[in-house]
């Protein structure tokens, strides 16, 4: 897996989906009609810091295949999304569409007008990211692997809004059909099913919803006014506007700002970050003994013991 540690010779197993010809040149070539559905690794050596290869004492073969790739080829399929591990989703993902939406057709690239079917493909991906990550005991959050999960989920949010006309909530409802698909053989997915589906709608689905739009229209105003002055660069400040004001992960912006055929200034973009940064470096730092930190692992620790997140609802009552 990097430089030193466990490895050995392995062998790779590829499939032409084409057939009745010589696939070599294909192989480990990135081409979608051969592809890798299995690979073993025999363990049998340790890979030391100067290079050598020392035996080691129990050897064992790593092996891993597929399964989604094994499944498109059972089932006579170009794509693993064309096959039954996901088409239910996109029939849900359908349904949650807005009117004049086309069910899931496998377009790609230029042939997908509108990037309509990279919506419906990334709106799935994401809620069995998130399904089994949840399930798994993680959550979107603020910082370390949890910020990963929040970007996922606000990037399905805004392709699914913004590329499939859905309805606010749409996200966190697939949660019922990921977990019929898969939940039979993950049962830990049924075992946590109404956790996965509070946690996306609750805490994160339904406050990112409330600063979409408004965002978006942030978005749309700068990128429009840079093409009406021939520019081709969104710049580095309108960016973190939508990072500081709206919640917009960076990269969530460049995907926006393709779609508008433009670029990002991230070096503009950069400067302001690292100063906001530095402000809350020297806030915690004023702070001294008084102020707690926790990292996320940290966190995601307290939770698995059953520590409940701090109740910020109001605490009064009108009279």
């Amino acid at each position: 897996m990097g430089d030193t540690g466990p490895c050995g010779p392995c062998t790779e197993i590829h499939f032409d989906r084409i057939g009745n010809r010589d696939a070599a040149s294909l192989v480990n070539n990135d081409d979608p009609t051969c592809i890798e559905i299995w690979n073993l690794v025999f363990i049998q050596f340790n890979r030391e810091s100067d290079g050598t290869l020392r035996s080691l004492p129990a050897k064992h073969v790593d092996t891993g295949m597929g399964f989604e790739r094994l499944t498109s080829i059972l089932q006579n399929k170009m794509s693993n999304y064309d096959t039954d591990v996901f088409m239910p989703l996109f029939d849900a993902i359908h349904k949650l569409a807005g009117a004049g939406i086309q069910p899931y057709s496998g377009k790609v690239g230029s042939d997908d007008v509108g990037k309509v079917d990279m919506a419906y493909r990334v709106v799935a991906d994401h809620i069995r990211t998130l399904s089994f990550a949840i399930a798994d005991g993680s959550q979107p959050g603020n910082e370390g692997r949890e910020y990963v999960l929040r970007r996922i989920l606000r990037h399905a949010v805004h392709f699914g809004h913004q590329k499939l006309m859905a309805k606010q909530g749409f996200f966190s409802s697939l949660v019922d059909v990921f977990v019929r698909v898969m939940g039979d053989v993950f049962p830990e997915l049924k075992d946590n099913e109404k956790k996965i589906k509070d946690i996306i709608k609750e805490q994160e689905e339904a406050s990112f919803e409330n600063t979409l739009a408004k965002g978006y229209e942030r978005f749309k105003k700068a990128a429009d006014a840079v093409k009406e002055n021939g520019g081709a660069v969104l710049s580095g400040q309108d960016a973190f506007v939508l990072w500081d004001t709206y919640g917009y992960p960076i990269d969530l912006t460049e995907v926006m700002a393709v779609d508008f055929g433009l670029s990002v200034d991230m070096e503009g973009f950069n400067v302001p970050m690292e100063e906001a940064r530095q402000k809350a470096r020297n806030a915690r730092y004023k702070a001294g003994g008084k102020s707690i930190v926790l990292d996320a692992n940290a966190t995601s620790q307290l939770r698995n013991q059953g520590l409940a997140s701090t109740n910020d609802s109001p605490k009064f009552q009108h009279e």
